[in-house]
C-alpha cells in the first residue's frame, strides 16, 4: 500500500483499526516512525477486503497492490523481513468456548484488546457471534487470564492446534461444466434436472445466492452426477482446521496414491482442503519456518516458477507425467526454472509468506488430470 498523505505508523494503525504492534512488525520496525506520502507500507493480506472498502484520507483504489513494489522483491528482501516478523510470535494456546460470546465480549473477559484477540484468531472483518464449542487462540501468556473468563472451558486449554472435525461432501467425479441459468430456473430445479445435490453445486460455486438466480448466470455444475466423497475439514471461527484422517471412520475408502510424497519433511497441517473464510480452500497449509525446504511431490516438469499476482506470492507449478498439476505456493524463495526436470523429494524452493499470507506456511495443491483440485490428503501417503 503507497500511502496517499504524511503521518506515522501509530496514525496509520489507528486509522485502519489495526493493533500497532501487527504494522510495525509486518514493516520490519520496532516503534513508531514519521511516514512521507508515497511510502510504502505493508499490511496483512486479511485485511484485503477492509481496505478496498476503506473511506479515508489515507489510501484509495490507485494505492493498493497484492504484489511487493520492486524495491522489495528479492527473496532476500522477503525472507530477512518475514523472519524479523514470525521469529518472535509468541507460542498459542487452544481453548474451547462453552457459551456463545464475541470477539469484543471475550476479550473483556480475558483483558485483551479486541482488535489483538481477532487478529491472532484470522476474524479481522468478522462481527458474527462466536458460536459454543469453536476453538479460540490466545497467546500462551494469557493463560493465567482466562481463568477468569466465563465463555471458555479449562478442561480444553492444550498447547497444540485441536483436530478438525472431518466431513465428507459429495463432489463431482468427472470435472464440471458451465450451466448457463434460464429464466425461472431455481437451484432446486438444477440441482433435480441435472441429478446432482444442492450442496454440490454451492461447493463449485461459493458466495452463491440462495434465490433470485439471474438469467445468463454461470454456473459450475458436475459433467457427471456420479458421487464420490472427499476427506475435507470443517473451518472454526478463525479460518483454521487441523484435519484428522482417522477420525472420519473411513479410512478405508481414501486409497493414496504412492506415486505423491509430502512436499515438506516437517509442519504443522494449519489449514485443510474445504470450506474456509466463506471460499472453498483447493489444498492444505503446512507451516514451519522461513526457509524450510520445499519438496516436489512427484517427478515431473517445472511450468511455472514466479511470482503470481491472485495471492499465491512466489509460486512453483509442476506439471506430471500422467497430466497431473501440483502448486507450491507463498515461496521466500524458489531454487527452479521453468521448463526445468524435476524429481520427486527434490528441493524446488524455501517455505515463506508471500503473497495473500498470515505466516509462513507452504500452501500445497494436487489437480488430478483434468479436473480441479483434489485434498491432497486424500492422495498422499500416511505420516
Amino acid at each position: 500500500m503507497q500511502l496517499a498523505q504524511d503521518g506515522s505508523h501509530r496514525m496509520l494503525a489507528k486509522a485502519l483499526r489495526l493493533p500497532l504492534e501487527t504494522l510495525l512488525h509486518f514493516n520490519g520496525v520496532t516503534q513508531s516512525q514519521p511516514l512521507e506520502k508515497g511510502s510504502w507500507i505493508s499490511l496483512p493480506a486479511l485485511l484485503k477486503s477492509h481496505l478496498e472498502n476503506y473511506d479515508g484520507p489515507w489510501i484509495n483504489a490507485s494505492n493498493l497492490r497484492w504484489e511487493p513494489p520492486e524495491s522489495l522483491t528479492t527473496s532476500a528482501t522477503l525472507a530477512r523481513r518475514e523472519a524479523t516478523i514470525f521469529e518472535d510470535r509468541q507460542p498459542l494456546i487452544w481453548i474451547q468456548l462453552v457459551q456463545q460470546t464475541s470477539y469484543d465480549a471475550l476479550a473483556r473477559q480475558i483483558k485483551m484488546s479486541p482488535d489483538n484477540l481477532r487478529w491472532i484468531n484470522g476474524g479481522w472483518t468478522d462481527e458474527k457471534p462466536l458460536a459454543r464449542g469453536n476453538w479460540i487462540s490466545v497467546p500462551r501468556d494469557w493463560r493465567s487470564a482466562v481463568e477468569y473468563a466465563i465463555s471458555l472451558d479449562l478442561l480444553t486449554v492444550r498447547e497444540t492446534p485441536p483436530p478438525g472435525l472431518a466431513f465428507y461432501t459429495t463432489v463431482p467425479q468427472r470435472g464440471e461444466r458451465i450451466h448457463t441459468v434460464v429464466e425461472g430456473e431455481q437451484l432446486t430445479t438444477i440441482s433435480a434436472q441435472g441429478g446432482y445435490p444442492l450442496s454440490t453445486i454451492r461447493t463449485l460455486n461459493p458466495g452463491l445466492p440462495d434465490q433470485d438466480l439471474r438469467p445468463g448466470m454461470k454456473l459450475k455444475v458436475p459433467i457427471a452426477a456420479r458421487t464420490s466423497y472427499r476427506l475435507a475439514a470443517r473451518p472454526n471461527v478463525a479460518g483454521l482446521s487441523w484435519p484428522d484422517r482417522q477420525s472420519a471412520g473411513q479410512q478405508k475408502a481414501l486409497q493414496f496414491d504412492t506415486r505423491w510424497s509430502w512436499p515438506t519433511r516437517s509442519g504443522l497441517i494449519t489449514s485443510g482442503y474445504g470450506w474456509r473464510w466463506g471460499r472453498m480452500h483447493s489444498g492444505i497449509d503446512i507451516s514451519d519456518h522461513v526457509g524450510t525446504p520445499v519438496l516436489a511431490a512427484a517427478d515431473g516438469h517445472v511450468r511455472r516458477a514466479s511470482w503470481h499476482h491472485n495471492g499465491y506470492g512466489y509460486l512453483v507449478e509442476l506439471t506430471h507425467p500422467d497430466g497431473s498439476l501440483t502448486r507450491y505456493a507463498h515461496n521466500s524463495r524458489i531454487l527452479v526454472k521453468p521448463g526445468q526436470t524435476v524429481y520427486r523429494g527434490q528441493v524446488i524452493s524455501e517455505i515463506g509468506c508471500t503473497g495473500s499470507c498470515t505466516g509462513p506456511h507452504l500452501h500445497f495443491e494436487i489437480h488430478p488430470p483434468g479436473r480441479g483440485a483434489a485434498n491432497p490428503l486424500a492422495l498422499l501417503p500416511p505420516r
